[in-house]
């Protein structure tokens, strides 16, 4: 859902007028997206900041140039009323897809509460999945992300435990370019920079009309749409430049980036930590306009 700048801007034709042929490209699997990132098939992947850490463990590196959107509350682990707190998780069955933002947010609050991920009877389960699991009674907890999240809630007489709301800047949706594409075509690059950020900086001011256009790619009405997005929170040029920072004064992401590469070492997922500032780059945010 948070991806839908990249439609509005495509259907407001802001690439064309930008002199940039675009095509977007639906990538839902994490073998998928490597597949087409080792292929040089696409030049760009919009993903969460874990994402592109774990894709550079695995050689296949690639430059963060801005974010689109953060999770406010749309990410999180719904659990049984009895379970109030992460501790509480030990040796309970919980659902969560592995390699996905939903294990990187569950394995840093593991963290951050003294746990390890041996301390759960951990559950490899598809977002859907594991929403149908909690319902059913299969699983303790769920992480996943909505509409499943609420409905896992809503119907599986749970709470949530856990949100990006109460974590903030965990997961966020960026933008990366594959490093020979930064190198050969820096100018293409702060255009589609520009160029999303103008869809966003559209959304801000026109907001009903944005949702009227970018629901139809998401297959729900505009209204559903709207009460998607009170989870999340669009990143405009502004939140950019905060959350990158400078090369003199990084921003969050860098620490996130850091934390993921921790993360993913301990998972035995990468097999070397990664350098933040190998893979995020705060230049195009910086000179970037809307």
């Amino acid at each position: 859902m948070g991806f839908g700048p990249l439609y509005l801007a495509q259907e407001k034709g802001y690439f064309q007028q930008a002199g940039l042929n675009v095509e977007l490209i639906v990538l839902t699997g994490l073998a998928e997206r490597n597949s087409a990132l080792k292929a040089g098939k696409i030049d760009a992947l919009a993903a969460p900041v874990d994402y592109f850490v774990l894709s550079a463990g695995n050689n296949l590196p690639t430059t963060i140039v801005m974010s689109i959107d953060e999770s406010d509350g749309a990410d999180g682990i719904v659990a049984k009323p009895s379970i109030k707190t992460i501790q509480d998780l030990r040796r309970k069955r919980v659902a969560v897809q592995r390699g996905l933002p939903s294990e990187f947010f569950l394995r840093a609050l593991l963290q951050q509460s003294g746990m390890k991920w041996t301390d759960l009877d951990a559950v490899d389960m598809e977002t859907a999945q594991g929403a149908a699991a909690f319902i059913s009674g299969k699983v303790d907890a769920a992480v996943i992300w909505d509409p499943w999240l609420t409905k896992a809630r809503q119907d599986g007489n749970g709470w949530i435990l856990a949100s990006s709301k109460e974590f903030p800047n965990l997961i966020v949706d960026c933008v990366a370019f594959n490093n020979d594409v930064v190198r050969r075509s820096p100018r293409d690059v702060q255009s589609i920079v520009d160029t999303v950020s103008r869809a966003i900086h559209y959304w801000g001011q026109q907001p009903a009309d944005a949702n009227q256009i970018m629901a139809p790619h998401f297959q729900v009405d505009a209204a559903k749409y709207a009460d998607i997005l009170t989870g999340v929170k669009f990143t405009g040029l502004e939140r950019n430049r905060q959350y990158f920072g400078t090369a003199a004064a990084p921003g969050p992401i860098f620490s996130v980036a850091w934390r993921a590469s921790q993360l993913w070492m301990e998972a035995g997922a990468i097999s070397r930590p990664v350098d933040p500032n190998s893979i995020i780059s705060t230049k195009f945010v910086t000179e970037g306009h809307e």
